[in-house]
């Protein structure tokens, strides 16, 4: 209007900074118009003379008729004690994608917040003046001048640097004093943003491997399949993509993980204080959201490794409303197989691909749903006669509804399965093997934000199908025999709150209390053994046939929650946590990683749910304006009910599985530290952990004992784990990384002595996990290039070149032996990455 109408309107850009109007005029009077576009604001208008108009809050003018010499006084008097409620989304100002751990912050008042997982903050601020700070690694400080005088909505776009970021942060890197200010220890949220900037292997970034670098987080060892959080077994990790359970986290036996870089936003790791809408595991939570798809135009981001490939496309589909993204991922990683220094890798062949994709609908300012979908497979030929495949299928639909400014819900449904097969073409044992897990889960979570505290609430329900095993001959010579172990089905039930309070400055808790129950139901069989010996298939005695929907067996109990931080002064913090957890099912393994052919079982008669008790305690400090952060947590954890299998157990399609595996205790202890550096040219963070892991297994009988009934170490027990991150800015668009890792050799059994039994030598293992592997190390190298910096780039593109495993070190894996006549056994270290791999990796955007 002002430009062909020759009109002049004075306004305040932060009062029309969320009014959308679209709307057509002829011939209409200036009054109306601003009638209509202001309808449906808390603004009016003052019309001075035929072409000026000034825009103001609606309550003003009222004010100026009741005072009209001092309407400015009354004004400020009116706002003196009067608080007023800011809300909004921060979303991506280019793709319009919410940003979750957005930190907002009030100059005047001090007050802050972060924006949840859909972008959305609450924030209580003093009526009056201010400047609302909105920062986010990655992206641009944005800054809002603002005059608060009511309730206000106010989304804001934030823009991404321009150039390659110094800063490599892999703590939560939400608030500049974030490591202080956060009320639960052992929380940390990682950025793909940072995580592409460390030395990657074979030139991709990866969730999973970034983790390892944290303290109290671990593998046992080089391409080993799940991770080990706080003393925990790999199964004791809840792993979520877009809230549906991922089983099987690796892909090429734990290489690279299943996560497409491309296609991640973000991922929090929950490994102490972890709240009470988490549930089903007792060690940690890895939580990774998906990106949603730009609301304004097609772009997409892709990357060519030496031996992966990928490409994710994105964009509206109704713009400003509706947005997809699609992103695949596959490998041609047969040429590396080849160059491994094991023989029969060598002669081995591996391929994966994953696909994902996302819908993102705002049906208005109130209502959200999306929907999201991940497949994944993976294929390793040993040799020519064996051919092992397992599949990922993951499903997930969100509907999010805000009841009023800070009240709001957000109902999901998902599905999850994961499956493996093993097809044998050796004509005398040719057979076809299979396993696999199914859930399917229904949650709603309420969320209540309001000054100084905020409510978190809900209840899910998780329906979980699991099949054991089963087997098919499938050549007419085969002398395998046709065998399935029967199916299992059980509900798990859940209830939960969370309730986060300010109670001064200094001092927040955050409390809740989850109650879980778990019932084992459906057609099956159960074995009645005989009491007082071991159980065994020749002490069945009896066996109970249930059908239908009837309950086998039932567990529940409460599960407690409480962070506590207390602040000693603006620059640090002391923080207590404890958790109780359930976990009702479990992987069951003999090996120290998890292997495709391991299970997932129910907690049925025989077997009880594991529960773990957590308590932690950590000092945090931050330095020179929060540019090094520091911390220190110590932990205690005891496990009750955690497997172990008997000595010569048979775990594979076993029907009476519950008779080999033994119920023990388990206990955890260490000491966690950390520094990070998080401005500068040189960045990048130290760490280090001292932690333990013990089992006991002492049933009735010798039989069922473990090392005579005494502690001993878990086979993921490595005391000392040492890690050195940095990133150097050499230019602006250049950077050297470089990281370093140590960690105590993990426990193995080997034998001590062996016997000869007619043409047979047989060993003597004597005690589990008597002996411990030589040290692992190994250094990483690599330099990022960034081609095009300019603001108004269309094609971005970034070289990335590494060399994992600098100096060739050959960790041990295992460990083996070999008989030579007339000789002492012969000891053979097993590496799987014995010599350095460089690699190089394009990264692209458009």
């Amino acid at each position: 209007m002002q430009n062909n109408h020759n009109l002049q309107v004075y306004y305040k850009k932060e009062w029309i900074d969320t009014v959308f109007v679209t709307a057509n005029f002829q011939q209409a009077e200036l009054s109306a118009v601003m009638q209509t576009l202001l309808r449906k604001t808390t603004l009016t208008y003052i019309l001075y003379n035929p072409v000026t108009v000034v825009i103001v809050p609606a309550d003003s003018t009222d004010k100026q008729q009741e005072s009209p010499e001092k309407p400015n006084q009354n004004k400020l008097a009116l706002g003196a004690n009067k608080r007023v409620v800011v809300k909004g989304i921060i979303k991506d100002a280019r793709t319009d994608e919410p940003i979750s751990g957005a930190s907002i912050f009030s100059e005047a008042s001090k007050a802050g917040t972060i924006s949840d997982k859909n972008g959305f903050y609450v924030i209580t601020l003093q009526a009056g003046q201010t400047n609302l700070v909105v920062t986010y690694l990655g992206y641009e400080k944005e800054k809002k001048e603002l005059n608060l005088v009511q309730n206000t909505t106010l989304d804001i776009g934030l823009f991404k640097t321009s150039a390659q970021l110094a800063e490599v942060q892999v703590t939560a890197g939400r608030k500049a004093d974030s490591n202080v200010s956060g009320v639960q220890t052992g929380v940390n949220k990682l950025e793909m943003v940072a995580l592409k900037k460390l030395p990657t292997f074979l030139g991709e970034a990866d969730v999973i491997n970034n983790i390892k670098l944290l303290p109290g987080v671990t593998s046992v060892g080089e391409a080993a399949t799940g991770f080990n959080v706080r003393g925990g077994n790999i199964d004791q990790n809840l792993i979520l993509l877009d809230d549906a359970p991922i089983y099987n986290s690796s892909h090429l036996f734990g290489f690279f993980s299943v996560f497409n870089p491309n296609a991640i936003k973000d991922a929090t790791l929950y490994r102490g204080g972890i709240p009470a809408q988490f549930g089903s595991r007792v060690s940690s939570v890895l939580d990774v959201t998906q990106k949603e798809g730009n609301l304004q135009k097609i772009s997409g981001n892709g990357g060519i490794g030496l031996i992966t490939g990928r490409l994710s496309v994105e964009g509206p589909i109704v713009k400003e409303k509706t947005s997809f993204i699609v992103a695949g991922r596959s490998s041609y990683s047969n040429w590396l197989m080849h160059r491994l220094p094991n023989a029969s890798l060598r002669e081995s062949q591996a391929s994966f691909y994953d696909l994902s994709g996302k819908i993102s609908h705002a049906i208005n300012a109130q209502n959200k749903i999306t929907l999201s979908a991940y497949q994944s497979s993976d294929n390793f030929g040993f040799a020519v006669d064996t051919l092992y495949k397992w599949t990922s299928r993951t499903a997930s639909l969100k509907y999010t509804h805000f009841f009023t400014n800070n009240f709001l819900v957000d109902v999901g449904v998902n599905y999850s399965n994961y499956k493996f097969s093993l097809l044998n073409k050796e004509e005398n044992s040719a057979l076809d093997y299979s396993n696999g897990i199914a859930s399917k889960n229904v949650k709603a979570n309420f969320i209540y934000s309001f000054p100084r505290q905020e409510f978190n609430f809900g209840a899910s329900i998780i329906n979980y199908g699991f099949q054991p095993g089963q087997v098919e001959p499938i050549s007419e010579f085969s002398q395998i025999t046709s065998t399935q172990i029967q199916r299992e089905q059980s509900l798990e039930s859940s209830i939960y709150f969370n309730h986060e309070y300010e109670f001064t400055p200094r001092l927040t808790v955050i409390y809740g209390l989850r109650y879980s129950m778990f019932n084992n139901y459906g057609n099956t069989a159960v074995f009645v053994y005989e009491p007082g010996v071991p159980k065994k298939l020749r002490t069945i005695t009896d066996t109970l046939s249930y059908t239908g929907l009837n309950v086998i067996k039932t567990y529940h109990g409460p599960e407690p929650r409480i962070s506590i931080k207390y602040s000693l002064s603006d620059l640090s913090s002391v923080k207590f946590g404890f958790n109780r957890m359930r976990q009702y099912i479990h992987l069951i393994s003999n090996t120290a990683a998890a292997s495709p052919i391991d299970i997932w079982k129910t907690s049925n008669t025989y077997i009880k749910p594991q529960i773990g008790d957590q308590v932690s305690l950590g000092y945090f400090r931050n330095f020179s304006q929060n540019k090094y952060e520091a911390s220190i947590e110590g932990y205690y954890k005891q496990i009750s009910n955690i497997l172990d299998y008997k000595n010569g157990a048979t775990l594979f399609l076993n029907e009476a599985i519950e008779a080999d595996l033994l119920p023990g205790i388990g206990k955890a202890y260490g000491v966690e530290m950390i520094l990070n550096k998080n401005a500068g040219r040189l960045t990048g963070l130290v760490s280090y952990a001292y932690s333990r892991t013990l089992l006991k297994i002492n049933g009735p009988t010798e039989e069922e004992k473990i090392n005579r009934g005494e502690w001993y170490r878990a086979n993921y027990d490595k005391p000392h784990v040492f890690n050195m991150v940095s990133s150097y800015k050499v230019k602006k668009r250049v950077t050297f990384s470089t990281n370093f890792t140590y960690s105590t050799g993990r426990p193995v059994s080997i034998p001590l002595s062996y016997y000869i039994v007619g043409p047979f030598k047989v060993p003597n293992f004597g005690d589990r996990n008597n002996y411990r592997l030589p040290a692992y190390h190994r250094l990483d190298l690599a330099v990022s290039v960034l081609t095009n910096h300019k603001k108004d780039k269309k094609w971005e593109g970034s070289w990335n070149v590494s060399v994992y495993n600098v100096y060739g070190r050959k960790n041990p894996y295992s460990v083996f032996f070999k008989h030579i006549p007339g000789a002492p056994p012969q000891t053979y270290q097993l590496a799987v990455v014995g010599v350095p791999l460089p690699s190089v990796s394009y990264e692209f955007k458009f």
